[in-house]
């Protein structure tokens, strides 16, 4: 059974992911036995933002020593059987040593990670991104160590130039691509409502990221931007949100509109992060 130890406030698991959790260690302790040093949450089930059937399980597995290929085959059957047992909630992370966890970004990319039941890549783990902020901040210790045994000191300026550059590369590039006709992403932005929603939120998550050097949920993100971003743009972070949420009852009538409404909002916040 999950014998969790926390920081700050003390924090739930919902009762879902603790059972996806306990099968998960039932067949890692069965094929790679004291592999394990320590695992711990962060994402939405870390800052209460978890929501069932939406939210995945994002973890860090600290070994014990470093995971070799064979080692590499077991966590692929590992993660494919957890996939086929549980659906969602997807348990989502990267395997790395101490040495990994406290490194100095040296570029080598060899720590393997899973999503959505597969092995996707071998990852660094860059010690001033959001995310190793987050562990460090906000990460719910499952099993082993307190977060605090590794050296996890997060430099903000750093990281901060960090999001700043995912603003201008991906989000810059996600934003121009439902710009250009014809393609799929132009067409998809009429079309699919969860477009709308990722979009506007996703860069509303890094705008608060930048300007309060914090995390926030997607729901919370959208909130602060309520308050601190022009009245022009409230109805379409509102409609997000409402996306977000489930409702089906739309604020807008015309989805050309919703469509130009969520690119300039967009254009909007990149260009105030390049300025903050």
């Amino acid at each position: 059974m999950i014998q969790t130890q926390t920081r700050n406030e003390p924090k739930r698991i919902p009762e879902d992911v603790k059972e996806v959790l306990n099968a998960y260690f039932e067949k890692i302790e069965k094929k790679l036995p004291n592999k394990l040093e320590s695992l711990y949450l962060f994402g939405s089930v870390s800052i209460g933002a978890y929501q069932e059937g939406l939210s995945d399980i994002d973890f860090y597995a600290v070994t014990k020593e470093k995971i070799t290929q064979s080692d590499v085959e077991v966590l692929k059957e590992i993660h494919h059987d957890m996939k086929k047992q549980y659906p969602k909630p997807s348990l989502d992370g990267m395997y790395l040593t101490r040495e990994d966890l406290e490194s100095e970004n040296n570029g080598n990319s060899s720590c393997p990670y899973f999503n959505e039941g597969k092995l996707q890549t071998y990852r660094t783990f860059h010690r001033n991104w959001i995310d190793a902020y987050q562990l460090q901040t906000y990460g719910i210790v499952v099993k082993g160590l307190p977060i605090e045994t590794y050296n996890l000191s997060v430099d903000w300026t750093e990281l901060k130039s960090n999001l700043v550059e995912n603003i201008n590369g991906y989000w810059l590039n996600w934003v121009n691509n439902c710009e250009r006709f014809p393609s799929l992403q132009y067409i998809g932005l009429y079309m699919c409502a969860n477009m709308i929603e990722w979009g506007v939120l996703g860069v509303t998550r890094l705008y608060y990221s930048i300007r309060e050097e914090d995390i926030t949920s997607k729901e919370g993100a959208g909130e602060y931007a309520l308050r601190t971003v022009p009245e022009a743009y409230h109805q379409i972070i509102q409609e997000a949100l409402r996306i977000r949420s489930g409702n089906k009852f739309s604020r807008y009538g015309s989805t050309r509109k919703r469509r130009n409404d969520a690119l300039s909002y967009m254009e909007y916040i990149i260009k105030e992060c390049n300025n903050l």
